[in-house]
């Protein structure tokens, strides 16, 4: 860990803890081996004695810097997580330690070793704050995997089961509809027809569900499918551009950039009132970038950011984050919305 990693430390503090880590170093061991026992009376079994004897002071004489100290201690960190220890049992042990310091040297020393305890904290917080951050990543990240899989089955049983039960009930309807005496008819057309109607409907739901498109043929036709969907439900023009995509982008990649790019068009056919729309999907300097504009009325987002219009969005700016990306969404009233995502191709 470089000098600049703990600015806070002024030049003075560095020496004046050097200075008492010289007078410490006789003594160091036998201090260590009173610590062990006080923690041995606390509980603490061997491996997490031993792990919280390595970030005290008397673990520090034996670094040629305080740097190297403190780096010691940062790639310790992940070690004792693993053995269930808390940053608050680190400080239980320093506390400790410090009132045997306190005792060994009395009235001396005492800004260096509050320093050198509040430069050890320091280190320990941020790296478990930073091990909990990836922990939360990696079961949010597990929870979206476990949505879509819901998502496919869901998506599956409704074509396998009320889809197939509804084509057959549209046959049986078409078919009483050729033999049934012509005063029937046309109550069974329209039957058939309301039939027909929940079937589109059902097919819709299932799209949205589980991109079956996305699976079988690929993003690239998945993104074209949505687009062609676009174009009959409403007047407004599309334009589609994709060019330089990898051939094998990993499935949780494809899944967000179909998703970002469906809720963006959602959004649009809701909201916009737009003519144009552009959508453009590529791969470059490492990374796949989908852009999504429009035309349209466009909002505030700082007033308006919260509104239901962007809750889809907001859900999918997580997911893209999990992804290591970023999602970012332009707008302003009478100027348009622009939804631009960015996504690593290297798969995180």
């Amino acid at each position: 860990m470089a000098d600049g990693s703990f600015g806070w430390l002024a030049p003075g503090a560095r020496k004046h803890i050097a200075t008492f880590l010289r007078e410490l170093a006789p003594e160091a061991g036998a201090l260590s081996e009173r610590l062990d026992r006080l923690l041995l009376r606390r509980g603490f079994g061997a491996a997490h004695r031993e792990g919280l004897r390595a970030i005290t002071a008397a673990a520090a004489v034996r670094c040629r810097s305080l740097d190297t100290f403190l780096s010691r201690v940062d790639a310790r960190a992940p070690a004792l997580a693993r053995l269930g220890l808390s940053p608050e049992d680190a400080a239980a042990a320093l506390g400790e330690f410090e009132r045997l310091l306190a005792r060994r040297f009395p009235g001396r020393f005492q800004p260096a070793r509050e320093q050198l305890q509040s430069a050890i904290l320091f280190t320990l917080y941020r790296n478990f704050y930073e091990l909990r951050q990836r922990e939360v990543r990696r079961l949010e990240a597990a929870a979206r995997r476990a949505e879509e899989q819901e998502r496919r089955r869901i998506g599956r049983e409704l074509h396998d089961e009320a889809g197939q039960s509804l084509l057959l009930l549209r046959l049986q309807l078409e078919m009483l509809e050729r033999s049934a005496p012509a005063a029937l008819r046309p109550q069974l057309r329209e039957a058939r027809g309301g039939v027909e109607t929940i079937i589109g409907e059902l097919r819709r739901i299932m799209c949205a569900l589980s991109p079956a498109v996305l699976e079988r043929l690929g993003l690239a036709a998945a993104i074209r499918h949505l687009a062609a969907r676009f174009r009959k439900a409403g007047p407004a023009t599309v334009r589609v551009r994709i060019a330089s995509l990898p051939n094998a982008l990993p499935m949780e990649t494809q899944e967000v950039i179909y998703r970002v790019a469906q809720e963006a068009l959602q959004n649009v056919a809701k909201h916009a009132r737009a003519s144009t729309v552009n959508l453009s999907l590529r791969a470059a300097d490492k990374s796949v970038r989908l852009r999504v504009s429009d035309n349209g009325a466009g909002f505030d987002i700082e007033t308006n950011g919260r509104q239901a219009m962007c809750f889809g969005l907001a859900g999918m700016r997580q997911r893209a984050e999990l992804l290591g990306g970023r999602l970012v969404i332009r707008s302003a009233r009478e100027c348009g919305t622009t939804v631009a995502l960015e996504l690593p191709l290297a798969e995180p």
